[in-house]
Formats: C-alpha cells, sequence, structure tokens
C-alpha cells in the first residue's frame, strides 16, 4: 500500500479501530535507578490491525496530528488507563503511576483537566495515579497559554512530565517558564553517549535536582547507559535495555516474572524522596535505606567522593561497605546503631566521631523519609584520621619545656595493660599513679585521697578506664576534658582544694590503646573561689580559661 493509500485507511477507519480495540494501551515501565525496581510506566497507543497487522505510531500518529484526529486517541487512552487502574485495585493488584501523552491539539479541542476529572470520578481512582506528558515542541508553541495551562493542571493536583526535553533549542528556558515535575531526557543523548552529551546530561541532572525537578532519561540500550545514569543520580531510566513495552493482558505475567519489583504509591512517595538526595556533589554524600526491624542497611547511592572515603578504609566496592555496616560483630557496628537510632528521633544531623580499623571516622547522619520499619538516610563517613592524627602530632611535639610549663601532671594510661607511666608530676601527686602502676587501683586511691568529696562521683565517671577510650572517640576534637577540686598541700603545711583542668586523648600510632592524660591548673582568681557551688566553680573557671586562650 502506497502512503497516500495508508494515510486514507487511517483516518477513515480511526473510529472503527477504536471502538474495535484495533487501538490498545502497551506499557513501558520505568526503572527507579537507585533501588532496580519499577517505579510507573508509560502508556503507549498500538494500533493492532486485522488487515495491516501492526501499525507503527510513527505511522498513523503524524498522519493523525495532520489530521487534527490524534485527540481522540490521547483521550482513550485516559479513558483506558483509569479503567485499567480500577481493575486492578478491585483485583487487589498493585497499582502504580501511569503517563499518558497529550497533544497540543487536545487542549484545543477540550477542558483538559475537567476531562481526566470526570475519568477518575468515575472510576474511583486518585488522581496521582495519572501523570500527563507533554513535548518539549508542544510547549514552544502557543507558550502564554500552555504556562497557563499547565499551572491550572498542577494547582488541581496533576503531574506534569516534559518528554523530550533536550531535543529544541530553548529547553533551558523552560525551566524558568514552566513548573515541571518531571523532565525525561531525550534519547538523543544516549544514542550519541559522547563526552558532550554525557556531560550536558550530568549538568542537566544536577540543575533539576537543585530546582526540585526529578529527571528520566529515555533510550537506555546498554549496561554502560545504567552505569553512567546512576553516577549521575538520574533517578529514573526507561528502554529496550530494561523493557519493552508490555500489552495489557500480558502485564500481570510480565510483573510476576520479572526480577525487578513493583512499587505501590506509598514506596513510590518514601523513595522519591530519597531520590531527592541523590545529588553528585563534590561533598561525600550517601544514601542508605535501613530496614530496622531486620537491623539492615543498604546503600541506595554513593557520590564519588564518598567512594573515595570507604576505598580509604580498605572498602573497595559497595558490598564490602554494606558488608561492615550489617556485621554485628564488628565494634563500629553499634557506634552505628546509636547513630541512625539518634538520627530516626530527631530531625537534625547527628555527628559522631569514632574508631574503625584503625582509622578516625566522622559519622554524619541524618532521616529524610520513613514509610513503616524503612528509613532513608544520608549517611557520610569521612576518613579523619590524617587530620586527628596530625592534630594530636601538634599537641604532642611541643617540647618538653612548654610541657612542663602547660601541666602539672602527665601520665600515659593503658586500660588494656592496667598500667600508668608516670611522665610530670609538679603538684605533688604522688600517691596512686606511679610508673608502672596499676592503673585501676591508683585511679581509685586518687579518687579516694585527693579529690574533693563533692567531686568524687563525677570524677570516677570522667576516670572510668573501662569506658574511658570510647567516650574520648565520641569527642568532637579528640580530647575528653573536665574540671575537679583537687587536695593541694602548701608550702606553709596547710592543705586546700584547687580546680584543675583534665585531659584525655589517645595516643597516635597505639591502636586506640594508650591515652595520654594532662592535668594543669584551672583556678579562678576569685578570692573566694574554694566556696563557689560546684556549677559556678566550674563556669568561672571555664570562661577565664576561654579568656585567657589557655583551653587547648
Amino acid at each position: 500500500m502506497n502512503n497516500s493509500a495508508m494515510e486514507h485507511y487511517i483516518i477513515t477507519n480511526l473510529d472503527k479501530a477504536l471502538e474495535k480495540r484495533w487501538i490498545t494501551p502497551y506499557f513501558q515501565p520505568f526503572v527507579r535507578t537507585i533501588t532496580g525496581n519499577f517505579s510507573g510506566g508509560e502508556c503507549l497507543a498500538r494500533w493492532i490491525d486485522p488487515v495491516y497487522g501492526i501499525i507503527m505510531p510513527g505511522t498513523f500518529v503524524p498522519v493523525l496530528e495532520k489530521a487534527g484526529l490524534i485527540y481522540k486517541i490521547d483521550l482513550f487512552m485516559v479513558k483506558e488507563v483509569a479503567r485499567i487502574q480500577r481493575q486492578r485495585i478491585d483485583a487487589g493488584l498493585p497499582v502504580g503511576l501511569v503517563t499518558v501523552n497529550f497533544s497540543r491539539q487536545d487542549f484545543d479541542k477540550l477542558d483538559v483537566a475537567s476531562f481526566i476529572h470526570e475519568q477518575i470520578d468515575k472510576y474511583g481512582i486518585s488522581k496521582d495515579l495519572i501523570a500527563l506528558e507533554l513535548t518539549e515542541s508542544m510547549l514552544v508553541k502557543n507558550k502564554e497559554k500552555m504556562i497557563s495551562v499547565v499551572k491550572d493542571l498542577r494547582s488541581e493536583g496533576f503531574q506534569i512530565w516534559m518528554d523530550d526535553f533536550g531535543s529544541g533549542y530553548s529547553s533551558l528556558i523552560f525551566l524558568n517558564d514552566y513548573q515541571l515535575d518531571v523532565i525525561k531526557l531525550d534519547m538523543a543523548f544516549l544514542k550519541s553517549f559522547s563526552n558532550t552529551s554525557m556531560e550536558i546530561m550530568r549538568s542537566t541532572v544536577n540543575l533539576a535536582k537543585k530546582l526540585g525537578i526529578r529527571t528520566l532519561a529515555e533510550g537506555v540500550e546498554a549496561e554502560e547507559h545504567v552505569r553512567f545514569l546512576t553516577e549521575i543520580g538520574c533517578d529514573m531510566m526507561q528502554g529496550f535495555y530494561l523493557t519493552k513495552p508490555v500489552s495489557c493482558g500480558a502485564l500481570q505475567s510480565f510483573f510476576l516474572h520479572s526480577d525487578r519489583q513493583s512499587e505501590t504509591m506509598e514506596w513510590k512517595k518514601f523513595y522519591d524522596q530519597a531520590d531527592a538526595c541523590v545529588i553528585n556533589s563534590d561533598a561525600p554524600r550517601a544514601v542508605v535505606e535501613y530496614d530496622i526491624e531486620q537491623d539492615h542497611s543498604h546503600y541506595l547511592f554513593i557520590n564519588q567522593n564518598e567512594k573515595e572515603q570507604l576505598r580509604s578504609l580498605g572498602r573497595k566496592t559497595k558490598a564490602d561497605s554494606e558488608f561492615v555496616l550489617n556485621n554485628k560483630n564488628n565494634p563500629l557496628h553499634p557506634r552505628i546503631l546509636e547513630c541512625y537510632d539518634r538520627a530516626i528521633h530527631s530531625s537534625d544531623t547527628v555527628t559522631a566521631y569514632v574508631s574503625d580499623n584503625s582509622c578516625f571516622l566522622k559519622i554524619a547522619c541524618r532521616m529524610v523519609a520513613r514509610y513503616r520499619d524503612h528509613c532513608i538516610l544520608l549517611l557520610t563517613m569521612i576518613n579523619i584520621t590524617n587530620d586527628r592524627t596530625h592534630k594530636i602530632g601538634q599537641f604532642l611535639d611541643k617540647s618538653l619545656s612548654d610541657i612542663v610549663l602547660l601541666f602539672d601532671d602527665v601520665h600515659i594510661l593503658n586500660p588494656e595493660q592496667d598500667t600508668a607511666d608516670n611522665l610530670i608530676n609538679n603538684f605533688g601527686i604522688d600517691a596512686g599513679l606511679k610508673n608502672q602502676d596499676d592503673l585501676r587501683k591508683g585511679l581509685k586511691f586518687f579518687c579516694c585521697h585527693m579529690v574533693h568529696p563533692k567531686d568524687r562521683e563525677r570524677y570516677w565517671k570522667f576516670a572510668d578506664p573501662d569506658t574511658m577510650i570510647d567516650r574520648i572517640l565520641k569527642t568532637s576534637d579528640g580530647i575528653l576534658r573536665e574540671y575537679f577540686r583537687i587536695l593541694n598541700n602548701a608550702k606553709d603545711g596547710e592543705s586546700g582544694y584547687v580546680w584543675k583542668e583534665f585531659n584525655l586523648l589517645l595516643i597516635p600510632g597505639s591502636d586506640n590503646k594508650r591515652i595520654l592524660s594532662c592535668i594543669k591548673d584551672a583556678t579562678p582568681t576569685s578570692d573566694d573561689s574554694c566556696y563557689l557551688s560546684e556549677t559556678d566553680k566550674l563556669r568561672s573557671s571555664y570562661d577565664r580559661l576561654i579568656q585567657r586562650n589557655i583551653i587547648i
């Protein structure tokens, strides 16, 4: 059949094709990049003719657009999608978002919003089960009208997706002119897959994220496309490499035999919030899904900088990192759980400093979404070993004379070996902590005989050797600091209590086993300082030290 005859056949048989359902909806699912699961699908019209077999959209769509009849197919697809969604709900099957393509003619022929409302009311379905796909070329023509139309549709609660983004010359202008929910990157980018096209896609995804717009890449045809889209944080993918369009009749069988799961609308909303956090920025960033009931962490996204941080800890792959997070025998596991728990029960970013595999880590965790027992967490682990070692090294590299001037007492403590080595003793504390002394015995003697009675309970919590290392690791600067009144024997024979500042920090290279204990004078200048209340005393001493720049 020549082109003219085919055009005539399509036009004259359109109504019959709709009535006889020769024209039928096919569905091509979208795959969420971070999970690999189906997160919805696009409704595509297929003409399966009893005479000519399959008439491709590339044949009948241009003919109907030219004849001003394409709106009949678009409206038919809306009716079919609403009917099928209702059918699946009644059958107890999961339902997800379906997008329907609209042409400019649809908006010239009728009130699209009213028509869609009529269908969703008829079938009793939620409006968030249908989204509208509008092409870039469609929005370029009669822009003033379409800006108003898009605004009204979104105010009615409908999602607006822009199809073929990047196929024209003014795409970026659209992001300023239109309020959009999703942009579908034109398949030409992946077809080319040049350095230029990849950089355009990377920049577009980053820009869209900043504007609160989600992204979907069309034309995924290879595994390298999937890897690239995962790396740049593109939210969704669509293409023959992932799934081909499926007929309505074969849809359920397709889902049952697929390795991918299908999201319900509740899970879709949950993972949409995770997508918003998937940003390939310069700062280390990772998005984790945590199952509270199963105590299981799964990385949804790790950007390049966070991967480098994890590699510095010996974790070369995502599986390596997940193994560490989920290994209940790893000493890091309870520390991670503590961060999770604090983040889940607060709206703030929780920060902790821990030791892992002889490294110092700064952990930052914030919960961004929760559904049932699943949480989306922003979790970053930054290896600060070099910074921490350098900081402590600078502290320890002072000359001996400087240390003598700064501190009254310096010891090296080893809780594991239960020993204490005396390096400096300037203020006469001889009892309890001598070279190679029994650490626990010495601390108890010191507490009972040298510490002011009102400070003893607080001192023992501070000096507890069984928890000392863990508490140091939790500090923000690696130094555990506190103030206590200590017995001082004056030269005139009279005794009294003076305030001392106690500092505990880990010694680099000791595998977190040895602690440097430093004590120095912290007595306020007030004449009646010995009679101040404990709280006032600590505040007075601390404020004066800050003013004199003595605190290190």
